[in-house]
């Protein structure tokens, strides 16, 4: 029985490998190339930005992914992925449509059919950073994932150790005493964001929100708390 189930195991991860490929593609609005147009992957790694041809391309995309693109300030373009490897993008005032690029696949939805852009949420409306808005916004950082939520927060520098500490700054109190917040990935706790920063890649981050108040997680989270919940703890 153990023998099968690894057997099953391990036949189901090389299929994984097998189906996953490269993406390439081109993003045009009225026959000319769209340049630095950042494009990523709604539930995986991965991001680019097209280059002065308007070409563009996505290592190891899972078939079961969205490709994203960030057409302008308000909105971005959905594209689900299925078998396609080559595509060309051509962008309307009010959507889109995909053509197979090359001729090398077959796209699931008709050429020329056209397809509305998703409104973008702005990000001063924004309590929770997705992973959508640290691909698009290009978020590095922790902290920088923090301030979409709490502007009033920062980096403490130790000059004795050179030693960072982020603050949620909410008031006088936390002022004179700036004390770190509590994080939380996954459901496991961490002191320092900093530490955080060290090991967790900010496109690993499927949402970040933050709690100010933290006075349901005890004394260390008067400071506030910040959640975070990763693409592999989450449910996709």
């Amino acid at each position: 029985m153990m023998k099968r189930i690894f057997f099953l195991f391990v036949l189901s991860f090389f299929f994984g490998i097998v189906m996953a490929q490269d993406l390439t593609g081109t993003i045009l609005k009225d026959g000319k190339p769209q340049k630095n147009i950042r494009v990523w992957l709604k539930h995986s790694h991965g991001a680019a930005k097209t280059d002065k041809f308007g070409q563009f391309t996505l290592m190891n995309v899972q078939p079961n992914d969205t490709l994203i693109m960030g057409v302008s300030a308000k909105f971005d373009a959905q594209l689900a992925i299925g078998s396609q490897s080559n595509i060309i993008v051509n962008l309307e005032d009010d959507g889109f449509t995909v053509e197979a690029g090359l001729g090398e696949v077959t796209v699931t939805a008709p050429s020329k059919v056209k397809t509305n852009y998703i409104s973008v949420i702005t990000l001063k409306k924004m309590q929770v950073v997705n992973h959508d808005v640290i691909m698009r916004e290009h978020i590095t950082t922790i902290a920088d994932a923090i301030r979409r939520i709490v502007p009033g927060a920062h980096y403490n520098v130790d000059p004795m150790t050179g030693r960072r500490t982020i603050s949620i700054i909410r008031g006088r109190n936390s002022l004179r005493n700036p004390e770190p917040p509590l994080f939380i990935i996954d459901g496991v706790t961490y002191e320092s964001g900093v530490d955080v920063d060290s090991f967790l890649s900010m496109e690993d981050v499927a949402e970040l929100s933050v709690d100010r108040d933290g006075s349901g997680y005890g004394v260390r989270g008067a400071n506030g708390v910040v959640i975070i919940r990763t693409l592999k703890g989450s449910d996709r």
